[in-house]
Parts: structure tokens; C-alpha cells; sequence
């Protein structure tokens, strides 16, 4: 299986535009909540950031549609709440883990871009995996069953809009400092046509 940036891309496409709804969705319920309680959301937020997780969950719920109205069989997939430690309560937006049958995609908001530090058990494994590169280098096509590759989508908005929608493969890490394979910005290569 291929683990290169358009093939994951194309591979993974009505997932991750589903993903870009709901979490562009999850930014205007929350700016509507605090634009009529006349919060200011930069005073909070963790609470910010919780709105737009909750309503994201919402509408990725995979039992909330039968098989017979999906349009893609990667849509049949399951949602989790990722395993949060009391280091940072869950916050700020952890908590999206989606699987499809080749992949686990944990959604997390990322200001900077960068990749939460591989400061747990649970982060240092879901980091752990080989590179891209070396994958393509298996001569054992009948070899036992590949384990899923783990990717992760990293978002952030300003003005509720979304303004980071990156795509980001680790392979990893050195201590906390997580190791990165490949890093994308899907912006762009979702509003393409797929090819």
C-alpha cells in the first residue's frame, strides 16, 4: 500500500472532505455561541475549541447514516474519543480518532502547525511507524498483513473560517521532539478535482 502525500490524498479524499465540513461547521456553530452570548472566544479557548470538537463529532458519527446512503465505502468507518491524559484534560482539540480499514486519523487544532510532543505512551506508539520511503522497499507481497499508517490532520481558524487543513504523517520521534515523514496542506488539494 502506498503511503506517499497524493496517494493518501486520493486514497482518503470523501473522508477528509467530510472532516473539512464538520469541523468548518464545528468553527460557525462556535463563533455563533459566543457572537450571542457576546463571549469574547479568545478568553476561553479550550471552550472554543470544544465547540467546534463537539459539533465535528456530531456530524462524523458514522451510525447516524445507514450503509445504503454512502456514497464510498471509506465513509463506513468508526469514530473514537482519543485516550486523553490528565496532562491536558483532552485540550485544545484532541479527541478525533477516525479508521478506515488502512488508515487511523487523529484530528488535533494546531496553531503552529506542529504535531503535539510524543510526551505519552499512547503518542510515542501512534508515532512509531516507518517511513514512507522504506515501505515501498517490501519484497514480501505476501508477508503478513500490514499494520493501518497513522496520520493526522492538524486544523486551526481565525474569524470562523478554517485557516490550517494539513495532512501530516509521522514516523517517529527523538525524545518528545516528534519526526515527520511528510507534511501537506490540503487547502489547496481538496479543492482540486480528484484525478
Amino acid at each position: 500500500m502506498e503511503h506517499s502525500p497524493a496517494a493518501l490524498t486520493a486514497r482518503l479524499r470523501p473522508l477528509l472532505l467530510a472532516v473539512h465540513a464538520a469541523l468548518s461547521a464545528g468553527v460557525a456553530v462556535s463563533a455563533a455561541i459566543h457572537a450571542r452570548h457576546g463571549w469574547n472566544p479568545t478568553a476561553d479557548r479550550h471552550l472554543d475549541h470544544q465547540l467546534v470538537r463537539r459539533e465535528a463529532m456530531e456530524r462524523l458519527r458514522p451510525w447516524g447514516a445507514g450503509p445504503d446512503e454512502l456514497s464510498d465505502p471509506l465513509q463506513a468507518r468508526q469514530l473514537e474519543f482519543l485516550d486523553t491524559s490528565t496532562d491536558n484534560l483532552g485540550l485544545p482539540m484532541s479527541g478525533l480518532i477516525l479508521r478506515t480499514p488502512t488508515d487511523v486519523l487523529r484530528v488535533w487544532r494546531s496553531d503552529d502547525g506542529e504535531l503535539p510532543a510524543a510526551a505519552t505512551d499512547g503518542l510515542r506508539a501512534f508515532y512509531r511507524q516507518d517511513p514512507s520511503r522504506q515501505l515501498q522497499l517490501a519484497l514480501d507481497p505476501d508477508g503478513p498483513r500490514s499494520t493501518p499508517g497513522h496520520l493526522a490532520l492538524l486544523w486551526s481558524d481565525s474569524g470562523a473560517v478554517l485557516t490550517r487543513f494539513d495532512l501530516v504523517r509521522p514516523c517517529g520521534h527523538v525524545g518528545r521532539r516528534v519526526q515527520v515523514d511528510w507534511h501537506v496542506d490540503l487547502h489547496e488539494r481538496l479543492g482540486r478535482p480528484a484525478a
